[in-house]
């Protein structure tokens, strides 16, 4: 019954593709800390813009426990980072692009971790897994940026969001 209500009450909304010309691709990573209970596993959630047009996003719990948002957001990145290498060899095949990937995060800590290859107290017993994407911030095919929470565009996949955000 929910889910047909959700339908019913959601058939004017919709996903618009335009074209404006940019052929940049601009990702947003997010992840909510210990949001479930049974587990204590967070979720990631990532998505993908070619432009102003959203290209591909996903949300999936994370399978290890995070010990801090911080750990969390980084390890969601990662995951991003990821898929922002494999999207732009995708993207390559069919257009020119050339530019890095720009991948936006609202956790300072977590952006700072991508951009320091030194180890620390804090950070060592993350799983070295997750450093790729280090790599990919040295290599220079991704750059990381700050993105204020209220703008953060994968919020919608990692936690329930207020009506008002939503419609945004």
């Amino acid at each position: 019954k929910h889910i047909l209500r959700y339908v019913r009450g959601t058939t004017n909304m919709g996903l618009f593709f335009k074209r404006d010309g940019t052929r940049r691709i601009v990702g947003y990573s997010d992840s909510s800390h210990n949001i479930d209970i049974d587990d204590g596993r967070s979720t990631s959630g990532h998505i993908f813009y070619l432009g102003s047009s959203p290209i591909t996003w996903a949300s999936q719990k994370q399978p290890t426990v995070a010990l801090s948002s911080c750990e969390a957001e980084f390890m969601a990145a990662t995951e991003a980072a990821k898929q922002a290498i494999w999207l732009k060899e995708l993207l390559k095949e069919i257009q020119s692009i050339e530019e890095k990937v720009i991948l936006r995060i609202d956790n300072k800590s977590a952006i700072a971790l991508t951009k320091n290859p030194v180890f620390h107290g804090r950070s060592k017993h993350i799983l070295k897994k997750y450093h790729f994407i280090r790599e990919c911030v040295e290599n220079e095919q991704i750059e990381v940026e700050h993105v204020p929470g209220k703008e953060q565009k994968a919020d919608i996949l990692t936690k329930p969001l207020a009506r008002i955000k939503f419609k945004k």
